[in-house]
C-alpha cells in the first residue's frame, strides 16, 4: 500500500470531488473566448476551469485544489488528465471506443497504476460512484454562448430544489455521443458549463479554450508502465486519500 505523504493528504481533501467532477465531464467542452470559424473538427485539446465558491468552508488550503482540467479528444476517442501537487500526482480517464474500454490512470509520486473496464451502454464506470443522483429537464430556451449556438437544460442532484445548476451544450462540433457511459448521457450534445455539488463542494465547470490540431494515436493507448490493479484496490487508494 502506499505511503502516506502529508502534501498527498492535504490535497487528497479536494481530489474525491475532482475526481467525479473529472469523470462527469468526460468530454464537455467549448469555444476559444471568441467566435469558431471551424467548428467542425473532431480533433484537438480543450481545457476547463474549474471554478469554487469560495464564501464555503474548506478544511485544507484552497491553493492544494487543483482548478484546470485538460481534454484531448481525436476520432471519437478522449483522455482527460488533471495535475497537482507541482506534476506529483496525476489522474486521468481514458475513453478509447474503438476497443470499446474505458481507463482509469492514477500517478502518485511516480506510482503508477490503471484500473479498466469495458464500455457498456447503461453501465457507469467507476469514478461515478460518488456522483449523487441526477435529475435534467431540458427546455426550449436558446443561448448563443462564446459563438456557439446552444441550448439549455436544468439539473437537479438528489430530487433537492437547492442543488440545480444550468448545462449549456451545442451540436455544433463534430463529437458523436459525447455523453455516453456518463450520468449526463440525456444530453444530446457537447456541453459547455455545468455545475455540480460534491463532498460539499459547489463548483462550476467552464470550457475556457478549444483548440484544432492533430493529436497522437498514443493518448488514447493504455500506458505500457502503468500496473493494473482491481476495484478493491482502488477503493483503497480512494479511502487513503480522503
Amino acid at each position: 500500500m502506499l505511503k502516506r505523504n502529508h502534501n498527498l493528504l492535504a490535497f487528497s481533501g479536494s481530489l474525491k470531488v475532482v475526481l467525479t467532477v473529472f469523470a462527469v465531464a468526460i468530454i464537455g467542452f467549448s469555444s476559444c473566448k471568441g467566435p469558431i470559424v471551424n467548428k467542425d473538427f473532431s480533433e484537438g485539446i480543450i481545457e476547463y476551469d474549474i471554478i469554487y465558491d469560495e464564501s464555503q468552508p474548506f478544511k485544507y488550503d484552497p491553493k492544494l485544489r487543483p482548478n484546470k482540467m485538460v481534454v484531448k479528444f481525436k476520432d471519437n476517442n478522449t483522455i482527460n488528465k488533471i495535475e497537482g501537487l507541482s506534476g506529483s500526482f496525476s489522474f486521468a480517464i481514458v475513453q478509447n471506443n474503438q476497443q470499446n474500454m474505458n481507463y482509469t490512470l492514477i500517478n502518485i509520486f511516480g506510482k503508477k497504476l490503471f484500473f479498466s473496464e469495458p464500455l457498456v451502454d447503461s453501465l457507469y464506470p467507476y469514478a461515478y460512484s460518488e456522483m449523487p443522483k441526477l435529475s435534467i429537464t431540458k427546455t426550449d430556451e436558446e443561448v448563443k454562448y462564446l459563438g456557439l449556438n446552444c441550448s439549455k437544460a436544468i439539473a437537479t442532484l438528489n430530487d433537492s430544489a437547492q442543488h440545480t445548476f444550468e448545462i449549456l451544450y451545442t451540436n455544433e462540433l463534430s463529437i458523436n455521443n459525447p455523453n455516453r457511459n456518463t450520468p449526463f448521457e440525456e444530453i444530446d450534445g457537447v456541453m459547455l458549463k455545468f455545475s455540480v455539488v460534491l463532498m460539499k463542494q459547489n463548483m462550476q465547470i467552464v470550457a475556457s479554450t478549444i483548440k484544432s490540431m492533430e493529436i497522437s494515436n498514443d493518448e488514447f493507448i493504455l500506458p505500457k508502465d502503468y500496473e493494473q490493479v482491481g476495484e478493491d484496490t482502488l477503493e483503497d487508494i480512494f479511502e487513503l486519500l480522503q
